[in-house]
């Protein structure tokens, strides 16, 4: 069932970040309306989308897109939509782009947002500079100020460096005190466009110090019960509280299901499983590609793609041997596809930076703080 179709408008962005994994970042091309419309089109008449759908407005910048192209995104939606889909729309902004003007369209088209923001402006600036090297932080600050005032439904994503881990109260006094309702926080990942991280370990330093973090954040942020949400503990305490319940429970992740999530780049071409995956290459996986929207007659017809076949059969098999090699596997599902690939260099092997920190090393804080509760 699909559930999540992420749409990338135009690869360009103003903004120059030393962690992205998008490639081809100076490129202004944008999607066509050809393809805008026949994504929309074909995805509300598909019979992989039931009930409800999500477009998520991703990539480079988005809202470089221009607010004419979402004009138009919308009257397709209002056109194609016969069946009655629920259909949410949410945008990943670095906020640098965001006016008056686009908080009044997000608003009227009930948008929620994801803003890109790495804490105080003293480790935000350290990675997310514009091309020239100028600093982001006060225009991200601005954009947060005029979506808070048009209540806008939004939550922070902080991506975590070697940088980030050394200041967990000065991080979660920045999320608190500027009114921020939730954050989620990534790690700095190897990925696509991004051949380095500054979290690779390093004789175990780097989980220490990712656990001190976490174990600091979780503190934080129980004493201040309700006044922010942190995705990784909400989730992930579900999670082992369903597993305590319910010993025969397994995490299935959105991101290891087929045709779960499908990506439509700017020039028409299908992906599934991680959007970290597009514009990929990959001679063994034809890119990742699975199809291209101008060129299937309906969407469901990208189940009898080949290539697709060959994708599911290694993402499975990389699962299994999750499966069969980690105590974590359950908690987990064997998530991080794209990682395995970009960091290990084939999609059938298994542990990664993500997941030694993200999944194991975050499992042990919660068990361990939830035990003593």
């Amino acid at each position: 069932m699909l559930r999540q179709v992420i749409m990338q408008p135009t690869s360009s962005c103003n903004l120059n970040c030393t962690y992205c994994y998008v490639p081809n970042r100076r490129d202004r091309t944008l999607m066509s309306p050809e393809v805008l419309d026949h994504a929309i089109r074909k995805t509300l008449r598909s019979d992989l989308v039931r009930g409800r759908v999500e477009f998520l407005w991703h990539a480079g910048e988005p809202l470089m897109a221009g607010r004419q192209f979402y004009v138009d995104a919308m009257r397709s939606v209002a056109t194609h939509n016969h069946r009655g889909i629920e259909v949410r729309q949410s945008l990943q902004t670095n906020g640098t782009l965001v006016t008056r003007d686009w908080c009044a369209f997000l608003q009227e088209h009930g948008f929620s947002v994801g803003l890109s923001v790495d804490g105080p402006a003293a480790i935000h600036d350290r990675s997310r500079r514009n091309w020239s090297g100028g600093r982001s932080h006060e225009k991200v600050m601005r954009g947060y100020e005029l979506l808070t005032g048009h209540g806008i439904p939004l939550g922070a994503i902080c991506v975590l460096t070697r940088e980030s881990l050394r200041h967990p109260d000065e991080i979660f006094a920045f999320f608190l005190g500027n009114g921020f309702t939730s954050v989620g926080f990534n790690v700095e990942e190897v990925e696509n466009g991004n051949t380095s991280s500054s979290l690779t370990e390093r004789g175990g330093e780097v989980a220490g110090e990712y656990r001190r973090f976490m174990d600091r954040i979780y503190d934080l942020w129980r004493a201040e019960a309700g006044r922010l949400s942190v995705r990784e503990f909400g989730d992930l305490s579900w999670i082992i509280r369903h597993k305590f319940s319910d010993p025969g429970y397994q995490r299935r992740p959105l991101e290891t299901q087929p045709l779960g999530i499908i990506t439509i780049q700017k020039d028409g071409t299908i992906s599934t499983f991680s959007p970290e995956f597009a514009g990929a290459k990959s001679p063994e996986y034809g890119d990742f590609s699975i199809g291209n929207i101008l060129d299937v007659d309906e969407l469901d017809d990208v189940q009898d793609d080949a290539n697709l076949r060959r994708i599911v059969q290694a993402v499975d098999a990389g699962i299994q041997a999750c499966a069969d090699e980690c105590l974590f596997f359950d908690l987990c599902g064997g998530a991080y596809t794209s990682n395995k690939f970009f960091e290990n260099g084939s999609l059938t092997s298994t542990e990664t930076t993500a997941c030694r920190l993200h999944r194991q090393e975050l499992s042990a804080v919660l068990i361990e703080k939830l035990s003593r509760r």
